[in-house]
Protein backbone atom coordinates (compact mmCIF):
# COMPACT_ATOMS: atom_id res chain seq x y z
CA UNK A 1 0.00 0.00 0.00
CA UNK A 2 1.32 3.47 -0.80
CA UNK A 3 1.90 5.37 1.92
CA UNK A 4 0.22 8.90 2.61
CA UNK A 5 2.90 11.54 1.68
CA UNK A 6 0.73 14.56 1.93
CA UNK A 7 1.13 17.26 4.92
CA UNK A 8 -2.29 17.38 6.92
CA UNK A 9 -4.25 20.70 6.51
CA UNK A 10 -2.85 23.21 8.91
CA UNK A 11 -6.37 24.75 11.29
CA UNK A 12 -6.19 28.33 11.37
CA UNK A 13 -7.28 29.69 14.34
CA UNK A 14 -6.55 32.81 16.69
CA UNK A 15 -5.80 32.72 20.25
CA UNK A 16 -8.30 35.06 22.34
CA UNK A 17 -7.85 38.20 23.44
CA UNK A 18 -8.90 39.54 26.61
CA UNK A 19 -9.68 43.87 25.41
CA UNK A 20 -8.54 46.17 27.84
CA UNK A 21 -11.70 48.61 29.39
CA UNK A 22 -11.43 51.84 27.66
CA UNK A 23 -9.63 54.25 30.19
CA UNK A 24 -7.36 51.29 31.50
CA UNK A 25 -4.08 50.16 31.23
CA UNK A 26 -2.86 46.58 32.02
CA UNK A 27 0.71 46.75 33.07
CA UNK A 28 3.46 44.51 31.95
CA UNK A 29 5.01 41.57 33.97
CA UNK A 30 1.59 41.35 36.37
CA UNK A 31 -1.16 41.60 33.84
CA UNK A 32 -3.13 43.80 36.48
CA UNK A 33 -5.43 46.44 35.01
CA UNK A 34 -4.79 49.48 36.16
CA UNK A 35 -7.79 52.04 36.02
CA UNK A 36 -6.65 55.82 34.84
CA UNK A 37 -7.58 57.44 38.75
CA UNK A 38 -6.05 55.10 40.70
CA UNK A 39 -2.89 56.81 42.66
CA UNK A 40 0.54 56.51 41.41
CA UNK A 41 3.83 57.99 42.85
CA UNK A 42 6.78 59.95 41.64
CA UNK A 43 9.72 60.58 43.54
CA UNK A 44 10.43 63.51 41.65
CA UNK A 45 10.43 65.75 43.82
CA UNK A 46 11.59 64.05 47.31
CA UNK A 47 14.18 65.69 49.70
CA UNK A 48 15.81 64.49 52.63
CA UNK A 49 17.98 67.16 53.25
CA UNK A 50 15.26 68.95 55.59
CA UNK A 51 16.51 68.28 59.12
CA UNK A 52 12.94 66.87 60.04
CA UNK A 53 13.00 64.23 57.40
CA UNK A 54 16.48 63.38 56.36
CA UNK A 55 15.46 59.61 57.43
CA UNK A 56 18.11 59.16 60.45
CA UNK A 57 17.20 57.37 62.80
CA UNK A 58 19.20 55.27 65.97
CA UNK A 59 20.37 51.96 64.01
CA UNK A 60 23.84 51.34 63.71
CA UNK A 61 23.63 52.60 60.13
CA UNK A 62 22.40 56.00 60.92
CA UNK A 63 19.03 55.36 59.15
CA UNK A 64 15.56 55.02 60.50
CA UNK A 65 15.98 51.45 60.07
CA UNK A 66 15.30 48.38 57.41
CA UNK A 67 11.99 47.00 58.91
CA UNK A 68 10.69 50.99 58.91
CA UNK A 69 11.41 50.84 54.80
CA UNK A 70 10.10 47.74 54.44
CA UNK A 71 6.85 48.95 56.20
CA UNK A 72 6.81 51.96 53.28
CA UNK A 73 7.42 49.57 50.62
CA UNK A 74 4.37 47.50 51.82
CA UNK A 75 2.43 50.51 52.47
CA UNK A 76 3.01 52.26 48.68
CA UNK A 77 2.27 48.77 47.24
CA UNK A 78 -1.25 48.81 48.92
CA UNK A 79 -1.85 52.18 48.39
CA UNK A 80 -0.71 52.43 44.61
CA UNK A 81 -4.01 51.38 42.71
CA UNK A 82 -6.66 52.64 45.31
CA UNK A 83 -8.58 55.19 44.55
CA UNK A 84 -8.10 58.81 46.12
CA UNK A 85 -11.47 58.36 48.47
CA UNK A 86 -10.66 55.01 49.38
CA UNK A 87 -7.30 56.98 50.92
CA UNK A 88 -9.18 59.68 52.84
CA UNK A 89 -10.43 56.65 55.05
CA UNK A 90 -8.75 54.92 58.04
CA UNK A 91 -5.94 53.29 57.73
CA UNK A 92 -4.38 55.93 55.26
CA UNK A 93 -6.39 59.26 56.05
CA UNK A 94 -5.15 61.25 53.38
CA UNK A 95 -5.39 64.73 53.85
CA UNK A 96 -4.58 68.44 53.44
CA UNK A 97 -1.12 69.40 55.43
CA UNK A 98 -1.89 72.46 57.77
CA UNK A 99 0.40 74.61 57.54
CA UNK A 100 -0.26 76.62 60.55
CA UNK A 101 -0.27 73.44 62.65
CA UNK A 102 2.64 72.24 61.28
CA UNK A 103 6.59 72.26 62.85
CA UNK A 104 8.20 73.52 59.16
CA UNK A 105 6.74 75.70 57.32
CA UNK A 106 5.78 74.81 53.29
CA UNK A 107 9.02 74.01 51.29
CA UNK A 108 10.98 77.18 50.17
CA UNK A 109 10.14 78.33 46.65
CA UNK A 110 7.43 76.05 46.53
CA UNK A 111 4.61 77.49 44.11
CA UNK A 112 2.50 74.30 45.21
CA UNK A 113 -0.42 75.37 46.87
CA UNK A 114 -1.42 72.53 48.58
CA UNK A 115 0.22 69.37 50.02
CA UNK A 116 -1.10 66.57 51.27
CA UNK A 117 -0.31 63.99 53.55
CA UNK A 118 -1.14 60.40 54.59
CA UNK A 119 -0.02 57.58 56.97
CA UNK A 120 1.93 54.47 56.42
CA UNK A 121 -0.16 53.10 59.36
CA UNK A 122 -1.20 53.94 62.94
CA UNK A 123 2.02 54.60 64.54
CA UNK A 124 4.90 54.39 61.93
CA UNK A 125 4.98 58.11 60.29
CA UNK A 126 3.52 59.91 57.32
CA UNK A 127 4.00 60.30 53.67
CA UNK A 128 4.27 64.51 52.45
CA UNK A 129 3.45 65.17 49.10
CA UNK A 130 2.03 66.89 46.43
CA UNK A 131 -1.00 65.40 44.57
CA UNK A 132 -1.54 66.38 41.11
CA UNK A 133 -4.80 63.84 39.37
CA UNK A 134 -3.90 60.83 40.83
CA UNK A 135 0.16 60.91 40.99
CA UNK A 136 1.34 61.82 44.51
CA UNK A 137 4.77 63.22 44.04
CA UNK A 138 6.75 62.10 47.32
CA UNK A 139 8.12 65.19 49.09
CA UNK A 140 9.25 64.14 52.42
CA UNK A 141 9.17 60.61 54.14
CA UNK A 142 8.32 61.59 58.43
CA UNK A 143 8.81 58.13 60.15
CA UNK A 144 8.98 60.23 63.26
CA UNK A 145 5.27 62.20 63.22
CA UNK A 146 7.74 65.04 62.80
CA UNK A 147 5.50 67.04 60.63
CA UNK A 148 2.89 67.94 63.34
CA UNK A 149 2.67 67.36 67.06
CA UNK A 150 0.53 64.21 67.51
CA UNK A 151 -0.11 62.79 71.21
CA UNK A 152 1.67 60.17 72.12
CA UNK A 153 5.00 60.66 69.99
CA UNK A 154 6.98 62.46 72.27
CA UNK A 155 7.45 65.93 70.17
CA UNK A 156 10.18 66.46 67.17
CA UNK A 157 12.93 63.87 66.95
CA UNK A 158 15.80 64.87 65.24
CA UNK A 159 18.99 62.71 63.83
CA UNK A 160 21.81 63.65 61.74
CA UNK A 161 21.03 62.83 58.30
CA UNK A 162 22.78 59.27 57.08
CA UNK A 163 25.55 59.40 54.77
CA UNK A 164 25.30 56.67 51.86
CA UNK A 165 28.25 54.64 51.36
Amino acid sequence: MPKNTSKPKAIKFKLPEEETPKGKVILPFNGKIVESLEITFSFSSFDRTHELFNLGGNEKDGTVGGQWFLRLLDCLKSVGGKKLEELKKKPYCLHPVKWETANTKCPTNSKQAEYWQFRLDKSHGRIIGILVDAVFYVVWLDPYHNLTDSEGYGGIQKFPAPKVK
